[in-house]
């Protein structure tokens, strides 16, 4: 063992199988891994020999830190053997290997990891640093301690608003993991973040935003997974296009003067306000049949793929789909009803459907 190479043993008060599950089961493994303050929120892992893994960490003050390898030795739940190398982030340097050996002992298990190969002292030791600061979030974890909310990336706005659902689905197109923590528009957690009071605002240990479009913005550049932006600058621009005419045009429309008007009337009687909502299906018309073009054969709105733009859509058109007029409204553009069935089959605008009532 060269001077450049950290060992470190430590003793957990649980089976060696869970221990092993710990290094190779992707939940689990998000539940401990990295500094303290650190967040896990991207994993993939393929625990075979020649499998490859990819652990994404979000430092406190937002910077990302992405750590790839291969797997050498898996023997479960006795020995693990990987290579380490950093795509980025502080540490960046040659490729390193980890050994992990995990040994039965009364009440316990006993594990030593070995990380060899370090360019230098400063390298070893920062490492050593995080593992030891790891392995006092795994004997938390294993002990059945709950990694606490603020080190994951957080959501804050109520499921039913169209713009916190976009910034959902943003989050599951990516495969990233966070917490939705529901609160109202003016709630004292939103107005610390959000000067204006909307929602969503959003948190990821230090970093906060507010304003979807910035959100959504924020998790496409930051973590990994398919891009939600178009390739070309023109593309990106129709995007950009879109989005900020569902901002400034769509929503008034469609949400405040259609969809709201159903949902918290304001006319006499306490029923909706018929001129108010005819008045915004004559502008809904103009705007659905700009959509339709927007379209035109397409699935999606920009391009042969999915984008923010469609994200800020779907959720919008969803409800106007469910007021009296807006189903058959929306049918009547063929373009536009085939882009948002294609959106209602993916796994994101399920898995976001907001509670009716």
């Amino acid at each position: 063992m060269n001077e450049h190479t950290v060992k470190i043993t430590r003793k957990f008060e649980a089976p060696r199988e869970k221990v092993f599950d710990a290094f190779t089961r992707k939940e689990a493994l998000q539940g401990w891994f990295g500094p303290e303050g650190y967040s896990i929120p991207a994993v993939a892992l393929d625990p075979r020999p020649g499998g490859s893994y990819r652990i994404e960490m979000h430092a406190p003050d937002g910077g990302v830190h992405i750590v790839v390898g291969e797997y050498r030795e898996v023997r479960p739940p006795e020995k693990l053997v990987f290579t380490w190398r950093w795509l980025n982030g502080i540490g960046v340097g040659p490729e390193t290997l980890v050994t992990v050996d995990f040994a039965a002992r009364e009440g316990g298990t006993e594990l030593t990891l070995i990380h060899s190969g370090f360019a230098s002292a400063e390298a070893r030791n920062g490492h050593e640093g995080g593992w030891s600061s790891s392995f006092v979030s795994l004997n938390e974890a294993l002990a059945g301690k709950a990694q606490p909310v603020e080190a994951r990336p957080t959501i804050i706005g109520d499921p039913r608003s169209t713009y916190t659902r976009s910034a959902r689905m943003a989050f599951h197109e990516k495969g990233i993991a966070y917490t939705l923590d529901s609160q109202p528009p003016h709630s004292d957690a939103v107005n610390a973040i959000h000067p204006f009071g909307k929602i969503p605002a959003f948190r990821a240990g230090a970093l906060t935003l507010f304003e979807t479009s910035a959100i959504m913005r924020y998790v496409d550049e930051a973590f990994a997974g398919p891009a939600l932006m178009p390739d070309s600058a023109a593309d990106r621009a129709r995007v950009e296009q879109w989005i900020s005419a569902t901002n400034a045009y769509f929503y008034d429309a469609m949400a405040l003067r259609y969809v709201l008007q159903y949902i918290f009337p304001k006319g006499a009687d306490g029923k909706p306000d018929r001129a108010t909502i005819d008045g915004a299906i004559a502008d809904m018309k103009r705007y659905l049949a700009l959509l339709d073009a927007g379209y035109g054969a397409r699935n999606f709105i920009v391009g042969d793929r999915l984008s923010l733009a469609d994200l800020l859509l779907a959720p919008l058109l969803f409800y106007v789909g469910r007021m009296p007029e807006g189903g058959k409204l929306i049918a009547s553009f063929p373009n536009l009803l085939r882009g948002q069935a294609n959106m209602a089959e993916r796994e994101s605008f399920k898995a976001t459907i907001p509670p009716m009532n």
